[in-house]
Protein backbone atom coordinates (compact mmCIF):
# COMPACT_ATOMS: atom_id res chain seq x y z
CA UNK A 1 0.00 0.00 0.00
CA UNK A 2 1.72 3.21 -1.21
CA UNK A 3 1.89 6.08 1.00
CA UNK A 4 -0.75 7.94 0.06
CA UNK A 5 -3.49 5.41 0.31
CA UNK A 6 -1.90 5.20 3.65
CA UNK A 7 -2.51 9.04 4.46
CA UNK A 8 -6.29 8.69 3.44
CA UNK A 9 -7.21 5.87 5.35
CA UNK A 10 -5.95 7.79 8.23
CA UNK A 11 -7.76 11.63 7.06
CA UNK A 12 -10.44 9.47 6.15
CA UNK A 13 -11.06 7.37 8.93
CA UNK A 14 -11.32 3.55 6.81
CA UNK A 15 -9.00 0.63 7.23
CA UNK A 16 -7.65 -2.68 5.12
CA UNK A 17 -10.47 -4.47 7.02
CA UNK A 18 -12.96 -1.95 5.53
CA UNK A 19 -11.99 -1.91 2.17
CA UNK A 20 -11.96 -5.78 1.48
CA UNK A 21 -15.39 -5.92 3.07
CA UNK A 22 -16.81 -2.85 0.89
CA UNK A 23 -15.51 -4.64 -2.41
CA UNK A 24 -17.35 -7.63 -1.27
CA UNK A 25 -20.33 -5.16 -1.32
CA UNK A 26 -20.90 -5.27 2.39
CA UNK A 27 -20.42 -2.77 5.61
CA UNK A 28 -17.97 -3.42 8.25
CA UNK A 29 -19.53 -3.51 11.88
CA UNK A 30 -17.55 -0.13 12.32
CA UNK A 31 -19.03 1.32 9.31
CA UNK A 32 -22.58 0.69 9.91
CA UNK A 33 -22.04 2.04 13.55
CA UNK A 34 -21.09 5.16 12.18
CA UNK A 35 -23.98 5.24 10.41
CA UNK A 36 -26.30 4.53 12.78
CA UNK A 37 -24.73 7.05 15.52
CA UNK A 38 -25.10 9.59 12.12
CA UNK A 39 -28.95 8.69 11.98
CA UNK A 40 -29.42 8.09 15.83
CA UNK A 41 -28.33 12.54 16.41
CA UNK A 42 -30.32 13.80 12.49
CA UNK A 43 -33.55 11.56 13.73
CA UNK A 44 -33.36 13.56 17.27
CA UNK A 45 -32.98 17.16 16.18
CA UNK A 46 -34.04 17.38 12.90
CA UNK A 47 -38.03 16.76 13.97
CA UNK A 48 -37.06 18.98 17.11
CA UNK A 49 -35.77 21.66 15.05
CA UNK A 50 -38.56 21.54 12.00
CA UNK A 51 -41.34 21.62 15.21
CA UNK A 52 -40.05 24.26 17.34
CA UNK A 53 -39.14 26.34 13.94
CA UNK A 54 -43.00 25.69 12.81
CA UNK A 55 -44.65 26.03 16.21
CA UNK A 56 -42.67 29.50 16.74
CA UNK A 57 -43.40 30.50 13.12
CA UNK A 58 -47.49 29.88 13.69
CA UNK A 59 -47.62 31.22 17.00
CA UNK A 60 -45.07 34.05 17.83
CA UNK A 61 -44.19 35.19 15.00
CA UNK A 62 -45.82 38.22 13.08
CA UNK A 63 -43.35 39.87 10.51
CA UNK A 64 -42.48 38.45 7.18
CA UNK A 65 -38.65 38.66 7.86
CA UNK A 66 -38.60 36.21 11.01
CA UNK A 67 -41.03 34.27 9.80
CA UNK A 68 -38.17 33.73 6.89
CA UNK A 69 -36.03 33.04 9.32
CA UNK A 70 -38.28 30.43 11.16
CA UNK A 71 -38.79 28.41 7.39
CA UNK A 72 -35.29 28.61 7.19
CA UNK A 73 -34.64 26.67 10.19
CA UNK A 74 -37.92 24.49 9.45
CA UNK A 75 -35.82 23.41 5.88
CA UNK A 76 -32.73 22.63 8.02
CA UNK A 77 -35.01 20.54 9.97
CA UNK A 78 -36.49 18.36 7.32
CA UNK A 79 -33.71 17.63 6.06
CA UNK A 80 -31.68 16.33 8.91
CA UNK A 81 -34.64 14.43 9.23
CA UNK A 82 -35.00 13.24 5.67
CA UNK A 83 -31.07 12.59 6.22
CA UNK A 84 -31.49 10.72 9.22
CA UNK A 85 -33.87 8.41 7.47
CA UNK A 86 -31.78 8.13 4.77
CA UNK A 87 -28.48 6.98 7.08
CA UNK A 88 -30.92 4.21 9.19
CA UNK A 89 -31.79 2.60 5.65
CA UNK A 90 -27.84 2.11 5.03
CA UNK A 91 -26.98 1.24 8.28
CA UNK A 92 -29.96 -1.60 7.86
CA UNK A 93 -29.48 -2.79 4.79
CA UNK A 94 -25.98 -2.49 5.31
CA UNK A 95 -25.84 -1.37 0.87
CA UNK A 96 -22.46 -0.44 -0.71
CA UNK A 97 -22.59 1.23 -4.13
CA UNK A 98 -19.10 2.13 -5.56
CA UNK A 99 -18.00 4.64 -8.33
CA UNK A 100 -14.43 5.31 -9.96
CA UNK A 101 -13.81 8.99 -10.32
CA UNK A 102 -10.65 11.40 -9.74
CA UNK A 103 -9.73 12.07 -6.93
CA UNK A 104 -10.02 16.29 -6.69
CA UNK A 105 -8.94 18.78 -4.00
CA UNK A 106 -10.34 21.81 -3.14
CA UNK A 107 -10.12 25.15 -0.73
CA UNK A 108 -12.58 26.92 0.49
CA UNK A 109 -11.93 30.65 1.84
CA UNK A 110 -14.46 32.18 4.13
CA UNK A 111 -13.87 33.66 7.94
CA UNK A 112 -11.92 31.03 7.71
CA UNK A 113 -9.91 28.38 5.17
CA UNK A 114 -11.53 24.88 4.74
CA UNK A 115 -10.37 22.06 2.67
CA UNK A 116 -12.15 19.32 0.93
CA UNK A 117 -12.03 15.80 -0.75
CA UNK A 118 -14.02 15.65 -3.73
CA UNK A 119 -14.45 11.93 -5.46
CA UNK A 120 -17.73 11.35 -7.63
CA UNK A 121 -20.73 12.27 -5.60
CA UNK A 122 -18.87 12.22 -2.06
CA UNK A 123 -17.44 15.28 -0.46
CA UNK A 124 -15.78 15.18 2.75
CA UNK A 125 -13.84 17.84 4.51
CA UNK A 126 -10.18 17.33 5.33
CA UNK A 127 -7.27 19.26 7.70
CA UNK A 128 -4.72 21.64 5.86
CA UNK A 129 -2.08 19.17 6.39
CA UNK A 130 -3.86 16.70 4.33
CA UNK A 131 -4.76 18.97 1.50
CA UNK A 132 -1.39 19.34 1.16
CA UNK A 133 0.38 15.99 1.35
CA UNK A 134 -2.51 14.16 -1.14
CA UNK A 135 -2.10 14.36 -5.23
CA UNK A 136 -4.98 15.66 -6.78
CA UNK A 137 -6.27 13.93 -10.43
CA UNK A 138 -5.29 10.50 -9.35
CA UNK A 139 -8.70 8.07 -10.65
CA UNK A 140 -10.15 5.81 -6.98
CA UNK A 141 -12.58 3.63 -6.55
CA UNK A 142 -15.18 4.86 -4.03
CA UNK A 143 -16.74 3.04 -1.84
CA UNK A 144 -20.24 4.65 -0.09
CA UNK A 145 -23.39 4.30 1.23
CA UNK A 146 -26.05 4.68 -1.54
CA UNK A 147 -29.06 6.36 0.42
CA UNK A 148 -27.01 9.10 2.20
CA UNK A 149 -24.02 9.40 0.20
CA UNK A 150 -21.50 8.60 3.16
CA UNK A 151 -18.15 7.91 2.08
CA UNK A 152 -16.96 4.43 3.40
CA UNK A 153 -14.07 3.87 1.36
CA UNK A 154 -11.50 3.85 -1.33
CA UNK A 155 -8.87 2.84 -3.11
CA UNK A 156 -6.77 3.29 -6.37
CA UNK A 157 -7.94 2.46 -9.39
CA UNK A 158 -5.04 0.74 -10.23
CA UNK A 159 -6.91 -2.12 -8.21
CA UNK A 160 -8.49 -5.04 -9.67
CA UNK A 161 -12.30 -4.04 -10.42
CA UNK A 162 -14.27 -4.31 -7.33
CA UNK A 163 -16.28 -7.60 -8.70
CA UNK A 164 -18.60 -5.59 -11.30
CA UNK A 165 -21.06 -8.38 -11.70
CA UNK A 166 -22.04 -8.42 -7.80
CA UNK A 167 -25.30 -6.58 -7.15
CA UNK A 168 -23.82 -3.98 -4.30
CA UNK A 169 -27.26 -3.78 -2.05
CA UNK A 170 -30.11 -1.79 -2.97
CA UNK A 171 -29.74 1.03 -5.31
CA UNK A 172 -30.80 4.77 -4.59
CA UNK A 173 -34.01 4.46 -6.75
CA UNK A 174 -35.16 3.43 -3.38
CA UNK A 175 -32.82 5.93 -0.70
CA UNK A 176 -35.02 8.71 0.49
CA UNK A 177 -32.06 11.45 0.74
CA UNK A 178 -31.29 11.64 -3.14
CA UNK A 179 -34.52 14.02 -3.74
CA UNK A 180 -34.28 15.72 0.00
CA UNK A 181 -33.86 19.22 -1.45
CA UNK A 182 -36.67 19.35 -3.70
CA UNK A 183 -39.38 17.93 -1.63
CA UNK A 184 -38.20 19.84 1.30
CA UNK A 185 -38.14 23.06 -0.62
CA UNK A 186 -41.53 22.24 -1.96
CA UNK A 187 -42.88 21.30 1.85
CA UNK A 188 -41.38 24.43 3.05
CA UNK A 189 -43.20 26.70 0.54
CA UNK A 190 -46.62 24.75 0.62
CA UNK A 191 -46.34 25.64 4.49
CA UNK A 192 -45.56 29.14 3.91
CA UNK A 193 -47.71 29.43 1.58
CA UNK A 194 -50.49 28.41 3.84
CA UNK A 195 -49.39 30.57 7.00
CA UNK A 196 -49.55 33.89 4.98
CA UNK A 197 -53.02 32.83 3.23
CA UNK A 198 -54.49 31.83 6.88
CA UNK A 199 -52.36 35.85 7.72
CA UNK A 200 -54.16 37.38 4.83
CA UNK A 201 -57.76 35.90 5.92
CA UNK A 202 -57.33 37.01 9.46
CA UNK A 203 -56.57 39.99 9.09
CA UNK A 204 -58.17 42.49 11.55
CA UNK A 205 -58.48 46.06 12.75
CA UNK A 206 -56.73 46.63 15.95
CA UNK A 207 -58.96 45.89 18.70
CA UNK A 208 -58.13 48.08 22.18
CA UNK A 209 -58.59 46.64 25.38
CA UNK A 210 -58.93 48.95 28.41
CA UNK A 211 -56.76 48.23 31.62
CA UNK A 212 -56.79 50.11 34.45
CA UNK A 213 -54.47 50.07 37.77
CA UNK A 214 -51.50 51.18 39.20
CA UNK A 215 -47.83 51.28 37.65
CA UNK A 216 -45.66 49.10 39.83
CA UNK A 217 -42.49 49.53 37.93
CA UNK A 218 -41.27 50.03 34.65
CA UNK A 219 -38.18 48.32 33.03
CA UNK A 220 -36.31 49.75 29.61
CA UNK A 221 -33.52 47.37 28.18
CA UNK A 222 -31.05 48.39 25.74
CA UNK A 223 -28.84 45.80 23.55
CA UNK A 224 -26.61 46.30 21.27
CA UNK A 225 -25.40 44.09 18.55
CA UNK A 226 -23.79 44.18 14.94
CA UNK A 227 -26.79 45.43 13.26
CA UNK A 228 -27.36 48.41 16.11
CA UNK A 229 -29.32 49.17 19.58
CA UNK A 230 -32.45 47.62 20.45
CA UNK A 231 -34.76 48.65 23.11
CA UNK A 232 -37.93 46.87 24.89
CA UNK A 233 -39.86 48.58 26.97
CA UNK A 234 -41.93 46.59 30.33
CA UNK A 235 -44.82 47.93 32.35
CA UNK A 236 -45.91 46.24 34.99
CA UNK A 237 -49.12 47.06 36.87
CA UNK A 238 -49.66 46.07 40.70
CA UNK A 239 -52.11 42.83 41.24
CA UNK A 240 -51.69 41.67 37.05
CA UNK A 241 -49.36 39.27 35.93
CA UNK A 242 -48.52 40.69 32.46
CA UNK A 243 -46.24 42.47 31.34
CA UNK A 244 -47.27 45.49 29.04
CA UNK A 245 -45.02 46.33 26.03
CA UNK A 246 -45.20 49.95 25.03
CA UNK A 247 -43.35 51.78 21.90
CA UNK A 248 -41.01 54.31 22.34
CA UNK A 249 -42.59 57.83 24.07
CA UNK A 250 -42.32 59.57 20.52
CA UNK A 251 -44.83 57.24 19.03
CA UNK A 252 -47.64 58.55 20.68
CA UNK A 253 -49.74 61.76 19.99
CA UNK A 254 -49.12 63.74 21.79
CA UNK A 255 -45.81 62.43 22.99
CA UNK A 256 -46.29 60.36 26.40
CA UNK A 257 -44.05 61.25 29.68
CA UNK A 258 -41.22 59.88 30.54
CA UNK A 259 -42.53 55.76 31.02
CA UNK A 260 -40.25 56.12 34.70
CA UNK A 261 -42.42 59.07 35.71
CA UNK A 262 -45.58 56.81 35.62
CA UNK A 263 -44.35 54.55 38.82
CA UNK A 264 -46.64 54.65 41.60
CA UNK A 265 -49.64 56.44 39.20
CA UNK A 266 -53.17 55.61 38.22
CA UNK A 267 -53.05 54.96 34.58
CA UNK A 268 -55.05 53.25 31.74
CA UNK A 269 -53.23 51.33 29.21
CA UNK A 270 -55.05 50.44 25.91
CA UNK A 271 -54.06 46.90 24.90
CA UNK A 272 -54.73 45.19 21.62
CA UNK A 273 -56.57 42.62 22.00
CA UNK A 274 -54.83 39.29 22.35
CA UNK A 275 -51.53 40.86 22.87
CA UNK A 276 -49.90 42.90 25.37
CA UNK A 277 -49.12 45.97 22.97
CA UNK A 278 -50.17 49.20 24.19
CA UNK A 279 -51.68 50.99 21.28
CA UNK A 280 -52.46 53.99 23.89
CA UNK A 281 -52.11 55.16 27.54
CA UNK A 282 -53.97 57.69 30.02
CA UNK A 283 -52.72 59.51 32.90
CA UNK A 284 -56.28 60.61 33.64
CA UNK A 285 -55.88 63.88 31.61
CA UNK A 286 -54.37 62.94 28.48
CA UNK A 287 -54.89 59.88 26.03
CA UNK A 288 -51.53 59.82 24.31
CA UNK A 289 -52.36 57.63 21.47
CA UNK A 290 -50.34 55.54 18.81
CA UNK A 291 -51.50 54.90 15.19
CA UNK A 292 -53.55 51.57 15.33
CA UNK A 293 -55.54 53.39 18.22
CA UNK A 294 -56.10 56.36 16.25
CA UNK A 295 -56.70 54.01 12.85
CA UNK A 296 -57.55 50.27 13.69
CA UNK A 297 -57.69 49.67 9.96
CA UNK A 298 -53.95 50.29 9.57
CA UNK A 299 -53.26 47.40 11.12
CA UNK A 300 -55.27 44.87 8.22
CA UNK A 301 -53.67 46.84 6.26
CA UNK A 302 -50.56 45.61 8.06
CA UNK A 303 -51.23 42.08 8.55
CA UNK A 304 -52.68 41.96 4.79
CA UNK A 305 -49.35 43.23 3.22
CA UNK A 306 -47.38 40.94 5.66
CA UNK A 307 -49.54 38.19 4.80
CA UNK A 308 -48.56 38.84 0.93
CA UNK A 309 -45.02 38.76 2.07
CA UNK A 310 -44.73 35.98 3.75
CA UNK A 311 -46.94 34.29 0.70
CA UNK A 312 -44.53 35.29 -1.38
CA UNK A 313 -41.86 33.83 0.35
CA UNK A 314 -43.68 30.62 0.70
CA UNK A 315 -43.93 30.63 -3.75
CA UNK A 316 -40.26 31.90 -3.72
CA UNK A 317 -39.39 27.79 -2.18
CA UNK A 318 -41.90 26.42 -3.89
CA UNK A 319 -40.24 27.73 -7.46
CA UNK A 320 -37.09 27.12 -6.13
CA UNK A 321 -38.08 23.01 -5.08
CA UNK A 322 -39.99 22.84 -8.07
CA UNK A 323 -37.00 24.00 -9.98
CA UNK A 324 -34.54 21.55 -8.52
CA UNK A 325 -37.02 18.57 -9.11
CA UNK A 326 -37.89 19.24 -13.02
CA UNK A 327 -34.00 19.27 -13.38
CA UNK A 328 -33.50 15.76 -11.11
CA UNK A 329 -36.33 14.62 -13.71
CA UNK A 330 -34.05 15.87 -16.54
CA UNK A 331 -31.36 13.94 -15.36
CA UNK A 332 -32.98 10.85 -14.82
CA UNK A 333 -34.09 10.72 -18.62
CA UNK A 334 -30.48 11.34 -19.81
CA UNK A 335 -29.11 8.81 -17.32
CA UNK A 336 -28.15 6.58 -20.09
CA UNK A 337 -25.90 8.49 -21.94
CA UNK A 338 -24.15 10.30 -18.68
CA UNK A 339 -20.19 9.48 -18.43
CA UNK A 340 -19.66 6.79 -15.71
CA UNK A 341 -17.29 9.17 -14.04
CA UNK A 342 -20.03 10.76 -12.56
CA UNK A 343 -23.54 8.32 -12.29
CA UNK A 344 -22.54 5.04 -10.53
CA UNK A 345 -23.51 2.07 -12.92
CA UNK A 346 -24.76 0.64 -9.74
CA UNK A 347 -26.74 3.73 -8.32
CA UNK A 348 -29.69 5.70 -9.91
CA UNK A 349 -29.69 9.31 -8.49
CA UNK A 350 -33.54 9.54 -8.93
CA UNK A 351 -35.66 8.28 -5.91
CA UNK A 352 -39.60 7.20 -6.26
CA UNK A 353 -41.44 10.18 -5.67
CA UNK A 354 -44.00 8.62 -3.29
CA UNK A 355 -41.21 7.34 -0.82
CA UNK A 356 -40.38 11.02 -0.54
CA UNK A 357 -43.78 12.49 -0.44
CA UNK A 358 -45.10 10.00 2.44
CA UNK A 359 -41.87 10.51 4.56
CA UNK A 360 -42.25 14.71 4.51
CA UNK A 361 -46.25 14.06 4.65
CA UNK A 362 -46.02 12.10 8.18
CA UNK A 363 -43.55 14.82 9.22
CA UNK A 364 -45.59 17.57 8.31
CA UNK A 365 -48.65 16.19 10.19
CA UNK A 366 -46.29 15.85 13.39
CA UNK A 367 -45.93 19.08 13.11
CA UNK A 368 -49.40 19.67 12.74
CA UNK A 369 -50.29 17.81 15.59
CA UNK A 370 -47.81 20.10 17.96
CA UNK A 371 -48.92 22.99 16.64
CA UNK A 372 -52.68 22.25 17.46
CA UNK A 373 -52.04 20.87 21.06
CA UNK A 374 -49.91 24.17 21.50
CA UNK A 375 -52.77 26.36 20.86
Amino acid sequence: MDGQQAALEGWLRFNDEDVTLNRDGRQSRRQRRKLLWSAAWRLVFGPAVAVVAALVAVVYLDTAFAILIALIALCIGLQLTWSGFAFMADATSGAVAFVTAPLTTRMVRARSVSYFVDVGPVTRSIRGRAFASIKSGDTYHLFYAPGCRSLLSLEPASASDPLPAHPFGTDSAHAWDSLRWSWVLLTVGVFGALLGAHEIAAAHPAQPVRIAGIVQDYVEETTYGRYGAHTSRSIYLAGDGNVYVPRDETYYTPPAPDFYNLIGKNVVLYVNGGTTDVLALSDGDTVYAGDWYLHPEHETTFLQLNGALITATGAGFLLFGLGLLLRERRGADDLPVRSAVYVPPTVHPIPALWSGALVLAGVLVFIGLAIASAK
